[in-house]
């Protein structure tokens, strides 16, 4: 996604950009959309080589012992052999989970419009 992207009028993402609709967590984890890209961004540079963003991701998730499962969304195939085979990727080195824990708190965390 980018800064501009357009949503349907139907799209939650566009009629409840800001909260109006329902709890602002709701919609981009409760962080303005723009800010939401930005961070998105400056978080590329971590991805360790041979990941995809979205591979980094997942595999974030699935490194903390309470998770067993990520229900990930796909809309083509190969999509969803993607997504399955970060499960056999090694898990995140424990400084890179440190720095991913910085980053929200100080980059983050003081964007997040609601509950956190």
């Amino acid at each position: 996604m980018a800064k501009g992207q357009a949503f349907a009028a139907s799209d939650h993402r566009h009629y409840n950009r800001d909260g109006q609709a329902f709890n602002v967590g709701e919609t981009f984890s409760g962080l303005p959309f723009e800010k939401g890209v930005e961070l998105a961004d400056a978080l590329r540079q971590s991805v360790p080589d041979g990941m995809t963003m979205a591979d980094m991701a997942q595999r974030w998730i699935l490194d903390h012992e309470a998770v067993s499962t990520v229900i990930t969304g796909a809309s083509r195939p190969d999509q969803a052999r993607a997504n399955a085979a970060v499960s056999s990727l090694a898990p995140l080195p424990s400084e890179l989970h440190e720095r991913l824990a910085a980053f929200y708190q100080n980059e983050v965390a003081p964007h997040v419009r609601g509950p956190v």
